[in-house]
């Protein structure tokens, strides 16, 4: 295996995948006047992409390529891939998170979170499908499985006139035409520092790389040193780092001018100002803890902490348990002591006419809790001692 490749996986080794169509689109645009942008790995950073996109004044017939990797590390993946899908000025190539994601989806339409995918960043996009889901995990799937069809029918490679953009970039060890998947969304170091240029008619624009490992200044775009016979850079690294602790953000090229347009890191999506963090906490920043607030509003009863509606026990951990799972799983002093008396006056207001224990059932001191709408010709069935 390349030791230039970042990632060892024994992932299939496709040939690359271009769109001939949207190439011929683009180049009619940047003909026409028109102006087409690219811009570096996005990582789940929707409102900074936004911002970006503000920033440019995109115009209807402007086009906005991202190189790659919309979706992991950061807070807001699926709502990266809804904007994309949604948008038609914005265009994306397949990044190796992006390919990663896909092993998700297996043969029969089933999603199993792959465990090498989920170490990388993919945890912060799965809880994004859920939130945005409101917590529903089936739609969350559904729109998982749809967008990672999606994902794998998208190019390596967009082929202009004048320039090259790919995700990683490519192998100098082989034709361009020769090139697989694997090159194209995975290696580093051998391209960007071979010296010659890999085509002599074209600047390759990729991502992958952030520019804080090779570049003048952290948060910049890199330019090659070695030059095309017409004064050109060989290449032009545009992933500046989204999520970089020095100067994070975006960067685009207009591919007609190539005029460099900056946005930085929106304040509300810096997750990674903790050094720990390694991905963003969906929680923080895209309402996973309103949805939870939302839950134990619903499931929390008004009146006692602890007498709560049918058949339901809230340990001191906030937890929601059956009463038969709590005593399998608790231990019987989990619960602060109390008295048969105090739980049936916690419990009136829910059901004022509750049945009543018998001698029996009160002397074993079973913690029977009373629900609403129980019929009053119902008695509590009588439970094992814990």
């Amino acid at each position: 295996m390349d030791a230039a490749l970042s990632c060892k996986k024994e992932l299939p080794l496709y040939l690359g995948r271009r769109d001939h169509a949207l190439e011929a689109d683009l180049q009619g645009r940047l003909d026409a006047g028109h102006r087409v942008f690219a811009v570096g790995d996005v990582h789940g950073h929707l409102a900074t992409l936004r911002a970006l996109i503000h920033r440019l004044k995109l115009g209807d017939a402007d086009r906005l390529v991202i190189l790659g990797d919309a979706i992991d590390r950061g807070p807001d993946a699926a709502g990266v891939v809804a904007l994309i899908r949604s948008d038609p000025r914005l265009l994306t190539l397949i990044g190796n998170h992006e390919r990663m994601a896909t092993k998700c989806l297996q043969d029969d339409g089933r999603i199993e979170l792959w465990p090498e995918w989920m170490q990388r960043g993919g945890g912060a996009t799965w809880g994004s499908y859920i939130v945005r889901a409101e917590g529903d995990l089936h739609v969350a799937k559904q729109t998982f499985a749809d967008d990672l069809l999606w994902m794998d029918a998208l190019p390596t490679e967009i082929v202009l006139n004048d320039v090259r953009l790919v995700h990683a970039g490519y192998d100098p060890r082989k034709p361009l035409e020769a090139q697989t998947e694997h090159e194209l969304l995975w290696i580093r170091r051998r391209f960007y520092r071979h010296d010659a240029p890999l085509d002599p008619r074209r600047t390759v624009v990729f991502g992958h790389s952030t520019t804080t490992k090779f570049g003048s200044r952290p948060g910049d775009v890199a330019f090659s040193h070695v030059r095309l016979p017409d004064g050109r850079p060989s290449w032009l690294a545009m992933d500046i780092g989204a999520y970089n602790h020095v100067d994070p953000g975006l960067a685009s090229v207009d591919l007609r001018t190539m005029r460099i347009e900056r946005q930085r890191t929106l304040r509300s999506e810096r997750w990674f100002d903790a050094p720990e963090r390694r991905e963003a906490p969906v929680s923080d920043f895209v309402g996973l803890r309103t949805l939870e607030s939302k839950r134990d509003r619903r499931v929390r009863p008004r009146s006692s902490g602890y007498a709560t509606v049918a058949g339901l026990v809230l340990p001191r951990d906030g937890s929601c348990r059956s009463w038969a799972e709590s005593q399998a799983a608790i231990a019987a002093n989990e619960l602060p002591p109390t008295t048969w008396r105090r739980l049936r006056a916690a419990a009136s207001p829910l059901r004022p006419q509750g049945p009543v224990l018998s001698q029996r059932q009160a002397a074993q001191q079973h913690r029977i809790l009373l629900g609403p709408g129980r019929p009053p010709e119902r008695t509590h069935p009588v439970l094992p001692p814990p």
